[in-house]
């Protein structure tokens, strides 16, 4: 999808889909909505840390579960390398968590949730296209 941050503490977060996640969605049988993800940024230190409040609005079982807290932070190291560590705090939010860790769904797609997105930013990184653009 498409992110947007104010990156300051009270900023906005949305992330609205893309066109291929809404024909993904449609082919499924569902309608994703205008915003996806919604939330606020609490902490931005840029570019090493960001940490943002985190509502998944595409299931209204997720959705109904309220905010979550993400927070993203990269760690610079000699030799121009650097390691990004991401921590999603799900206490309480059982359906999110489950769906955030990718074990929701067809096994075939990838699995889907942060290790899917996160493989295909490695992706990104290493061959300058998504994995979907690879196939």
């Amino acid at each position: 999808g498409h992110a947007h941050y104010e990156l300051r503490p009270g900023g906005a977060l949305k992330i609205n889909p893309d066109a291929r996640m809404a024909e993904g969605a449609e082919a499924m049988g569902f309608e994703l909505p205008e915003v996806i993800i919604d939330g606020e940024v609490v902490e931005a230190d840029e570019p090493f840390h960001l940490k943002t409040t985190w509502r998944m609005l595409m299931d209204p079982g997720t959705a109904a579960e309220g905010f979550s807290t993400i927070s993203y932070d990269i760690q610079e190291y000699d030799g121009g390398v650097c390691s990004l560590t991401v921590t999603h705090e799900l206490e309480g939010m059982p359906m999110l968590a489950e769906m955030v860790a990718g074990t929701v769904g067809d096994p075939n797609m990838g699995g889907g949730g942060h290790p899917w997105v996160l493989s295909d930013l490695k992706s990104v990184l290493e061959t300058g296209a998504r994995m979907a653009d690879q196939a």
